[in-house]
Formats: C-alpha cells, sequence, structure tokens
C-alpha cells in the first residue's frame, strides 16, 4: 500500500522508480490473487479426478497459480495506469469506488464459471458446494485486493480518507459474492435436476424379439453373400472417433446430442496417474503444461455419454433388455437391463483381437438363454482391429479375418434359432475405405443411411422415435408422431474413469497410439 502512494507521485513515463514500484506492488497482489484463484479449479479437478498423489495435486496447484498469477498481475497494472491516466474519475463516490471492485472481482471470476461449465458433465453436489464456496472466497478476496490499491490511490489524490472506507463493506460484498455465485452456478444444478425429468411415452404393445450384432470395420464390400440374408449398403456415418460413430448409431442422434467425443487426458511429467476429466476450456492443463513440457497429452477413450442407448430406453421402461461390449457402458443389472462393459473383457482378452469377439459372444449367448430379453445386442470389435489397426501383414489380416466373419455367421444363426429378428450393423473402421452395411433377417424398407438402425428398433418394439433422430424406421412405412427427446441419460453425470489395465489393453488392439 506504502508502496502504491509512492508511485502514484512520480512521472509514469520517464522515471524507473515508477515503474519498479508499480511491478513490485502488482506482483504482491497478483501472488494473492493467484494462490486463492487456484484453489477452486484444483477443488474441482480433485473431485473429478480423484485419487492424485501429492506431487499431482501440488504441480496441479502450481500450474493455475501461476497462470492465475500472470492474468491478475496485467490486470492490476492496467487498473493503475488506467486510474493514473485519469485521476478525474469518480473515486470518491461509495457507489462507482464499490462498482469498480466488485466488476474487477467479477472480471477473475468469470473464467472460473466458463471453465467449470465446458466439462463434460454436471458436477456432484459436494463438488459443487465445495466449488462454489472457494469461488465465493476468491471473489471476496480479488475485490478486496483491488479495492486496497484503489485506496492507496485514494488517498494520495484526495488527501484524505474517501467516504466509502468510513463505512463497513463487508454486507455488500458478501451479498454480491452470493448473487455472483448465484448466477454463475446455480443454473448448473438446476439443470442437473431437470435432466432427470422423466418423458412421457405411449408404447404399442408386442412380443417381436430382436437382436442386433454390431460389427466394426464390416462394410457392405465384406459381407456380401457372405450371411445368407438380404444385405442393403448405406451411406457411413459422419466421420468422427470410433465410439462417436458407435454412440450415433446405437443411440440414433448426431454427436452434439450425445457428447460422445474422442478425448485426451493430461499425465504430469513423473506422475502417475491420468488426468481424465479436463475442461474443454482448459488452455492451461490441455495446451499450455504440454507446450511448456511438465505434462504430456495422451489420448483416453470416452466414458461420458448424454443420451442413452435405445436399449436403454427400452428397458428403463418394461422391456427385458442385454446389452454385450458396447462403449461408454459399465457392468450393471438395473431394472430390466442386463450390461456387460468392455473393461473386463477386453482385460481377460489380453489384446486378442479374435478373442475379444469370441468372449463377448459367448457372454452374449449366457446372459441371452439366462435373461430370455426382448432385446439383444453385441459390439463385436476384431474385424476393424484385424484390418485397420494391428498391423498385420496380408495374409494374416485375410486368415483372421475369415474366422471373425465365420463367428458372426456362427451368431446370427444362434440368435435366429432362439427365435429373434437379427440386425447385423456394419461401419468402416477409421480410414477404412467402403460403403457402411446393414442386413436383416426381416425385410425392410431401404434404409436412407446407418442412422435408421435406432429408429427401426425403437419402432419394431413398440416405441415412438424423437424429433432428435434424423433417420427413419424400415420396419414400418407409415411414419408416427414422433417425441420430442427421451432426455438427457440418467447416468450422464457420473463419469467412470478409465483404469490403467483396460488402457493399456486398448493401447495394444490399437484403438491408442
Amino acid at each position: 500500500m506504502h508502496g502504491i502512494e509512492r508511485w502514484f507521485a512520480l512521472d509514469p513515463w520517464s522515471s524507473r522508480a515508477f515503474w519498479l514500484e508499480l511491478i513490485l506492488v502488482a506482483l504482491k497482489a497478483a501472488t494473492l490473487i493467484g494462490a486463492f484463484g487456484a484453489l477452486p479449479m484444483t477443488a474441482v479437478m480433485l473431485f473429478r479426478n480423484s485419487p492424485l498423489t501429492a506431487f499431482e495435486t501440488l504441480g496441479l496447484f502450481l500450474t493455475y497459480a501461476v497462470t492465475w498469477l500472470l492474468m491478475a498481475f496485467v490486470l492490476v497494472i492496467l487498473i493503475a495506469l488506467i486510474l493514473k491516466v485519469r485521476p478525474a474519475l469518480p473515486i470518491d463516490t461509495p457507489r462507482a469506488l464499490l462498482a469498480i471492485s466488485l466488476a474487477a472481482g467479477a472480471l477473475l471470476v468469470l473464467p472460473v464459471a466458463v471453465w467449470w461449465y465446458r466439462f463434460d458433465t454436471a458436477p456432484a453436489t459436494g463438488e459443487l458446494i465445495a466449488g462454489a464456496a472457494l469461488t465465493a472466497i476468491f471473489f471476496l478476496v480479488a475485490t478486496i485486493v483491488v479495492s486496497a490499491a484503489l485506496l492507496s490511490f485514494s488517498i494520495y489524490e484526495l488527501q484524505r480518507v474517501p467516504a466509502i472506507h468510513q463505512k463497513p463493506r463487508t454486507i455488500p460484498m458478501a451479498l454480491a459474492a452470493a448473487a455472483l455465485i448465484a448466477l454463475l452456478f446455480v443454473p448448473a444444478y438446476a439443470d442437473r435436476e431437470r435432466s432427470a425429468i422423466e418423458p412421457m411415452v405411449v408404447t404399442t404393445p408386442n412380443s417381436a424379439h430382436v437382436a442386433l450384432i454390431a460389427v466394426d470395420g464390416l462394410t457392405n464390400e465384406i459381407l456380401q453373400s457372405r450371411l445368407g440374408i438380404p444385405v442393403i449398403a448405406v451411406p457411413p456415418l459422419p466421420a468422427g472417433s470410433t465410439t462417436e460413430r458407435w454412440a450415433s448409431l446405437g443411440t440414433g442422434v448426431p454427436t452434439s446430442a450425445h457428447g460422445v467425443r474422442a478425448i485426451e487426458g493430461v499425465r504430469f511429467r513423473g506422475g502417475r496417474h491420468i488426468l481424465q476429466r479436463v475442461s474443454r476450456a482448459d488452455v492451461v492443463i490441455m495446451n499450455a503444461a504440454p507446450l511448456l513440457g511438465i505434462a504430456r497429452r495422451e489420448p483416453l477413450p470416452p466414458t461420458v455419454r448424454r443420451r442413452e442407448y435405445v436399449w436403454e430406453i427400452v428397458a428403463r421402461r418394461g422391456v427385458p433388455s442385454v446389452a454385450v461390449n458396447w462403449w461408454t457402458t459399465a457392468d450393471e443389472r438395473e431394472g430390466g437391463l442386463t450390461s456387460i462393459g468392455q473393461e473386463s473383457i477386453f482385460a481377460a482378452a489380453r489384446g486378442d483381437a479374435l478373442r475379444v469377439d469370441a468372449l463377448a459372444t459367448s457372454r452374449f449367448l449366457y446372459a441371452v438363454d439366462r435373461a430370455q430379453p426382448r432385446f439383444a445386442t453385441v459390439y463385436l470389435p476384431a474385424l476393424d482391429v484385424i484390418l485397420n489397426r494391428a498391423g498385420l501383414d496380408q495374409t494374416t489380416q485375410l486368415a483372421q479375418s475369415l474366422r471373425a466373419l465365420d463367428g458372426i455367421t456362427a451368431l446370427v444363426g444362434q440368435m435366429r434359432g432362439r427365435g429373434y429378428h437379427v440386425i447385423v450393423a456394419g461401419l468402416p473402421g477409421d480410414h477404412q475405405l467402403g460403403q457402411a452395411v446393414i442386413a436383416s433377417t426381416k425385410h425392410l424398407e431401404t434404409p436412407a443411411g446407418a442412422w435408421d438402425v435406432a429408429p427401426t428398433i425403437l419402432d419394431m418394439l413398440g416405441f415412438p422415435l424423437s424429433r432428435e433422430m434424423p433417420g427413419h424406421s424400415l420396419a414400418s412405412v407409415s411414419e408416427e408422431p414422433r417425441i420430442a427427446s427421451y432426455g438427457n441419460r440418467k447416468s450422464a453425470a457420473s463419469a467412470r474413469g478409465v483404469n490403467e489395465e483396460y488402457y493399456e489393453n486398448l493401447k495394444s488392439l490399437g484403438y491408442i497410439r
């Protein structure tokens, strides 16, 4: 404070002492702001990426703190220079001076709000409370620091203590902090609560039994004359990651709705854990830290999905369903749904693509025989790994591809023998030429594209389509009225982390390079 009084008496454009004093005072203020600015962001990251080691936590805090220090340093200098150039600003007016201080504090809090909103999932209750409380403290500290700088300038310019500093400011600052935090963060919690509201759905009862066999890397050119059932070539889905394309096929909605995208995590140099849940607005961790060499980015399989697969939709409304080996799913039995995720299957396969298909098929058939579901689906990735990821020679590719196709043909026959209408859906893998393909044991209308798979399944099971779905049902000619949306996924706010064993198996299969 005394430093500010000294340099305000100096000529800013010719005095070296002026700039030294200004830099020193701004650095002190920025250090305090930086420390408190890093607290809410570090706390949120700890909630979302637990557990982290003490080293990783310290690295996270220091990375954010240094960034805030630089930002606050520039802001304090700008405010000081503006007030030096414009000494006639009405800083002696209580409302004006308080407004300047609060505006500066709000300007510093705004990046925290933007950063927090850009996570793929809404905050849990504990994270929301801790993050909001620490952000409120940060706002108050930033406001006080800026106000102290203004007070020093006021004392020098006016040669007296301005009126605002003769009155307590605790109440207006606390009220402003509460209002700001409510405006910034309460809507996130409200959105999470609204997403839990179930849409009204009117179904048509029937007894259809449907099975979907999803084969990655399967194209029309490969499948022709292989299964002995009608095969229809269709345009592939828009380019994207493997998980993104299959999430679009299984949910029937585009990426903008289901939210599954290729993502990257960050590992601090020397750290044991990958920061898997990082805000899409976090340029500090995702860009600056790797650029400076203190961390590196690593690709990750997506774990967040905002929309339900069609079998999750029907299972939650009374249709028994089985799903095996699909991306962004976990092992669970809830209501009418039996789900077997990828982690246990990929771990048991130990990098053998054909074994992934074999394990998925055996667990799929076992679950079908045990649960007798009306809908059953399995995702088989071996063909894509063999053709596009494993780097095999042509002879080995051909031999293993034929074995994978034989397994698919056998599975179609086994499901037909159990009384299911079987739909086979194939999408070309990454950088693979060829058209997507739909094959079915039941007569279907000519499809317009792979978008039609999910609407067809819903229609066959007696469920209406949603207006979010660009596709149409191939099971009936007439178009029934659509509902607006099936809403957000029930468990979208609780994203799972990827364990190291699963991560290493994805590497061995070529999904992560």
